[in-house]
């Protein structure tokens, strides 16, 4: 059995480390700091799998892969709630924005009176 060398485990924990940053932050809705650590992961991504894999890590490659991939379903389903929120928002925000412009139409009318 052939262990993986140094740099390939730390590329590997870096990737799992960055997924998992991902995640925090989609969480937290830090949503200006997600491209800079998928752009850097998808990288390390690439770079890691330019080399071989070894048969017997790839049940190990393929546990951490599918981890990876539910990470990045939620992080997609937590954006997507961000979006909701943000439209009910900007529909909260339009309409009161309809209610002072209202008010304010009827200030000024009661005022030349």
């Amino acid at each position: 059995m052939t262990q993986p060398s140094r740099t390939t485990r730390e590329q590997w924990a870096t990737i799992l480390d960055l997924s998992h940053r991902m995640l925090e932050l989609a969480e937290t809705r830090d949503w200006d700091s997600l491209p800079p650590l998928m752009n850097a992961r998808d990288k390390l991504i690439k770079l890691y799998f330019t080399a071989s894999a070894s048969l017997e890590r790839t049940q190990e490659m393929k546990e951490q892969i599918e981890m990876i991939q539910n990470n990045d379903r939620l992080i997609v389903e937590l954006t997507k709630h961000n979006r909701e929120l943000l439209a009910d928002e900007l529909i909260k925000l339009q309409k009161a924005k309809q209610t002072v412009n209202a008010y304010k139409q009827q200030m000024e009318r009661l005022q030349t009176q």
